[in-house]
């Protein structure tokens, strides 16, 4: 067994860090498409509710994407494209968070507000495909 093999096994990530990881992109994919369903509503000018709840779901969502960071970060050793996409989904999602609090304010930020959005979404979709395919 060679250098680069050996490191390969010993730095598999376990079955449950795999699992929680799995999870909680699965929960944040949820929430991005629930962002959709809660952003039609605000378009359709339905009420206020919809903008409460779109913005409750976008802070739960930073939340748990920036949980499924860390466990990439420190629980998926060796799969650094899951951690490095993910801390990267953790920020835009923060970005998101921001330009969405700031388009209150200043309308046009919508412009860049939902191209973002699908940028989040394949992103989602992306880490949740990948994190289901992580060697154990």
């Amino acid at each position: 067994m060679n250098m680069h093999t050996q490191s390969a096994i010993t730095h598999r990530a376990s079955p449950g860090a795999v699992r929680a990881f799995s999870m909680l992109n699965r929960l944040v994919l949820l929430g991005i498409v629930l962002q959709g369903v809660w952003a039609g509503g605000l378009v359709s000018d339905l009420g206020g509710a919809w903008r409460v709840l779109h913005g409750v779901t976008g802070d739960l969502l930073e939340i748990l994407a920036l949980a499924a960071a860390v466990v990439a970060v420190t629980r998926l050793r060796g799969e650094h494209g899951l951690a490095t996409w993910s801390v990267a989904l953790s920020v835009l999602l923060i970005i998101q968070g921001g330009l969405g609090a700031a388009s209150r304010s200043a309308s046009a930020l919508i412009l860049i507000h939902v191209p973002l959005a699908l940028l989040i979404m394949g992103l989602g979709v992306y880490l949740s495909i990948a994190g289901s395919r992580a060697p154990v």
